[in-house]
């Protein structure tokens, strides 16, 4: 069955339910081994073919790989560091509760959904070197 169908056939049952496709809002990600050139309508509107999209804060990509999703969670990490640098710089707060807020807000944020990644060797490493970054600057050290 051609996906054009599988739209059709969505489009179909879910306006017997009173629901109706936001064409606007739909994307179409393919896999690597999908031939069909076909351009795909929903309600008679052209659904764009993207290289990732988001779906429930995940980016989801062509390829399979979590390249975006490693390099948004750097980020988001990098976020929530930033707004601990005054309690980094703080000499009344023990390292121990540095490290506690530094595990529980950054490394927690930093790893969310990490178990479903198909990590490659180089992802693992700039998550590393994410982790030793903030480490270092966590430690005065630089």
């Amino acid at each position: 069955m051609g996906m054009q169908l599988m739209t059709e056939k969505v489009e179909k049952i879910s306006r017997r339910v009173g629901l109706r496709m936001n064409a606007g809002k739909c994307k179409i990600v393919v896999s690597n081994n999908w031939e069909d050139s076909t351009v795909i309508t929903a309600e008679g509107t052209h659904v764009e073919v993207d290289e990732y999209f988001c779906y429930l804060g995940r980016y989801l990509s062509r390829t399979g790989n979590c390249d975006k999703e490693c390099m948004i969670k750097i980020g988001k990490a990098a976020s929530v560091f930033g707004r601990l640098v005054n309690i980094c710089k703080s000499k009344n707060i023990s390292l121990a509760v540095k490290l506690r807020l530094y595990e529980s807000l950054v490394i927690s944020t930093l790893l969310y959904g990490a178990e479903s990644w198909p990590l490659s060797v180089t992802q693992m490493k700039k998550l590393e070197a994410a982790h030793h970054k903030f480490q270092s600057r966590l430690l005065g050290i630089t």
